[in-house]
């Protein structure tokens, strides 16, 4: 009896396209152009991550 597997082929790509892509930031950027909801959440993390950055300034 032989098994197949469904998983797909492995396919390896070394465009320079793909390279770029592949980077969180990009992902992350173009992601937030779709989603609003996505952008509203970053724009509060990196007020918050300021704020408290700012009161930790404050404290020394």
């Amino acid at each position: 009896m032989e098994h197949k597997r469904n998983n797909p082929e492995f396919k390896e790509s070394s465009d320079k396209i793909d390279l770029v892509r592949m980077q969180p930031e990009i992902a992350l950027l173009s992601s937030m152009q779709k989603s609003k909801t996505l952008t509203l959440i970053v724009i509060i993390g990196i007020l918050g991550f300021a704020g408290f950055l700012y009161f930790l300034y404050k404290m020394a």
